[in-house]
């Protein structure tokens, strides 16, 4: 839900933008736009505080709060997924770290749901661009392939465009593309549960039709077998599961895995959220972590800190993709406009050891 102080700062600025309150003219004193407002001073005060950053109103003692113009700083829209609440899309932490870098920066960030964007005439768009005074756009995908139709719309809109955390294949659209590079950071977390002994790791992966079908975190079963087998690591894709993000197909799973002979000493999880599943289904079978199985996740989402053992995961730091998004429109006179060849750049990861993953070299 908006915050009451968040609500008051959008609805003056719209009237400063649309010049409903137009240059050089006197807001009423603090007690009477407030009551006017039906919020108390202090929520008020904090409005005038944000619009006096962005230089849309000057206050000036004795004499009152003036409206100055449009905004000295910049302003970008954020165009994101549908459903951005849901705790295991990327698309919530991206926005968070928007908001925190905007804040650093002194820019404005506009947000507009996809749907909203897409139901826009191409004039209604245009007008809130002139209107709104935008000079970049940062479109948040949810981790999932641009839809064509989506990207054409953006692109007339005639801005720079950087994707902040996207897929291989999305930087066809011109756009600048921010993205993990998944095969490095998961042949990673192979390569440090070898470290640590384990040979016959099992990976749960999830279908996930809406990214890459067919791609296991940056391999294809091909590439990742070659990957296990060159690193001294049981190849075999009995081991490899690609499974639909419920909680009994992921339980029937690891039943299969520990009735067999030689079950795993580790699980490598597609996702955080996975692994907080894994952890439930093996508490069901009475496994331990990480005395029996070790356990590893993916992206570094709330809540893995907080298991029992914590999860040793690989942080794709998100809110530095967005610091990265920005800085990039930042810098768009670079790129934006020109033929460059390559509008494309990995953004850094890094891998968290907590307490999930044990030695089994001495089992």
């Amino acid at each position: 839900m908006e915050r009451k102080k968040d609500q008051v700062y959008g609805q003056l600025k719209r009237a400063i933008m649309d010049e409903t309150l137009p240059p050089g003219s006197r807001l009423p004193t603090e007690i009477r736009l407030a009551r006017s407002l039906a919020v108390g001073q202090v929520t008020l005060r904090s409005a005038l505080a944000r619009l006096e950053a962005e230089g849309l109103v000057e206050r000036i003692r004795s004499r009152g709060t003036f409206v100055t113009g449009r905004s000295r700083r910049r302003t970008f829209l954020l165009i994101q997924p549908d459903g951005t609440e849901t705790l295991e899309t990327p698309s919530r932490y991206i926005a968070a770290g928007l908001e925190e870098e905007a804040e650093k920066r002194a820019v404005t960030i506009e947000v507009c749901p996809e749907s909203l964007f897409v139901s826009f005439s191409e004039e209604e768009r245009r007008a809130i661009i002139r209107s709104r005074s935008i000079s970049g756009v940062i479109l948040e995908t949810g981790h999932r392939h641009i839809p064509e139709k989506l990207a054409c719309e953006v692109k007339k809109l005639g801005l720079p465009v950087v994707v902040p955390h996207g897929l291989s294949g999305d930087g066809t659209f011109g756009f600048f593309l921010l993205r993990t590079d998944e095969k490095r950071a998961f042949g990673d977390a192979y390569l440090y549960l070898a470290k640590h002994g384990h040979r016959h790791i099992a990976s749960l992966f999830l279908r996930m039709p809406e990214e890459n079908p067919g791609e296991l975190r940056g391999f294809t079963p091909d590439t990742l077998r070659a990957f296990l087998k060159e690193n001294g690591l049981a190849s075999s894709l009995d081991s490899v599961a690609l499974v639909p993000n419920t909680q009994e197909d992921i339980r029937r799973q690891l039943e299969i895995w520990f009735r067999s002979p030689a079950p795993p000493t580790a699980i490598l999880c597609h996702s955080d959220r996975v692994a907080m599943r894994v952890y439930a289904v093996l508490r069901s079978l009475k496994l331990r972590v990480p005395e029996d199985v070790s356990v590893m996740g993916y992206s570094n989402y709330p809540g893995g800190q907080l298991l029992t053992p914590p999860l040793t995961t690989i942080d794709t730091r998100l809110k530095e993709c967005a610091r990265l998004a920005l800085e990039r429109l930042f810098d768009s006179g670079s790129w934006f406009g020109f033929p460059v060849a390559k509008r494309e750049a990995f953004t850094p990861y890094a891998l968290i050891e907590r307490e999930s993953v044990a030695d089994c070299r001495n089992r």
